[in-house]
Order: structure tokens, then C-alpha cells, then sequence
């Protein structure tokens, strides 16, 4: 995996999780989402290629991301979902850029 295919899945799930958020579809992926989401964010630290303190985990458990268990709702996970996919490709878009940019030499 390289980081144009990992930037390319983290925008998958930024549009799947803001289509959810706005359509109620699919929310029941919110797991999912949050599972590959972390396993590319481990693949982009172990490389080098992000920053974990601007990256961060996602944790079902965090209330200070997700709230109370009690009163989430999954159409609300996916707005954390997309909003954390979103700074992840940011963090990989100099990355991008520079396979782009080598790309066309």
C-alpha cells in the first residue's frame, strides 16, 4: 500500500460516511469505517507518514469524540467518522503530492 491508495480509501469513507450522515443509509458500517480507518492510520504512523498527535485513534469509548454511548446515534458517528477521515487525507496530501509530482517526471 502506498499513500495515494491509502488517500484514496480515507476519501472513500469520508464520502460513505457523509452520504450516511445526510441519508441514514449504511450507518450500520460505522464499525467498519472505524476498524479500517484505524489499521490504515497504523500502516500511515509505522511509514511515517502522519503525525499521531494531529491523526488521532478512533475509540468508540471516547466520549469526548463520540459522547455518551447512551445518546449517539451511528448518523452522528458518521460525522466523526467523515470529519476524522478528512484530516487524515490532509495529513497524507503532501505525501500525494509528492508521488504525483514523481509520477509525471
Amino acid at each position: 500500500m502506498n499513500e495515494k491508495i491509502m488517500y484514496d480509501i480515507l476519501k472513500g469513507i469520508s464520502n460513505s460516511a457523509q452520504e450516511s450522515s445526510l441519508t441514514g443509509k449504511c450507518v450500520d458500517g460505522d464499525r467498519l469505517f472505524i476498524q479500517t480507518y484505524n489499521k490504515l492510520r497504523k500502516i500511515a504512523l509505522d511509514n511515517g507518514w502522519i503525525n499521531g498527535e494531529i491523526v488521532i485513534e478512533l475509540n468508540l469509548d471516547d466520549t469526548s469524540i463520540f459522547g455518551d454511548s447512551e445518546e449517539r446515534l451511528n448518523i452522528e458517528r458518521m460525522d466523526v467518522i467523515g470529519a476524522a477521515a478528512i484530516i487524515f487525507m490532509s495529513s497524507l496530501q503532501d505525501q500525494c503530492l509528492k508521488i504525483d509530482v514523481m509520477d509525471k517526471e
